[in-house]
C-alpha cells in the first residue's frame, strides 16, 4: 500500500467517525431520555438505527441543497 493511499484511507475513516460522533451527539442532545434508557437496557441496535436514520436525513438535506 502506498503512502498516498494510506493517507486517503485514513482521511475517509476520520471523516466517517467524525460524522458518526456528530450524529450520536445530536441524538444525546435532542433525545437524552431515550438514549440513556437504551444504553441502560443495552439495546445498541436501536441507537445504531437512530444514528443511521439521522445520517440519512442529513444526506437528504445535503442533496436537496446541492
Amino acid at each position: 500500500m502506498s503512502a498516498k493511499l494510506a493517507l486517503r484511507v485514513n482521511a475517509v475513516v476520520g471523516l466517517l467517525s467524525t460524522v458518526a460522533a456528530g450524529a450520536m451527539m445530536w441524538l444525546v442532545l435532542t433525545r437524552p431520555a431515550e438514549v440513556a434508557s437504551e444504553f441502560a437496557n443495552r439495546e445498541y441496535g436501536e441507537i445504531a438505527m437512530a444514528v443511521a436514520s439521522q445520517l440519512a436525513v442529513w444526506v437528504q438535506a445535503l442533496l436537496r441543497f446541492i
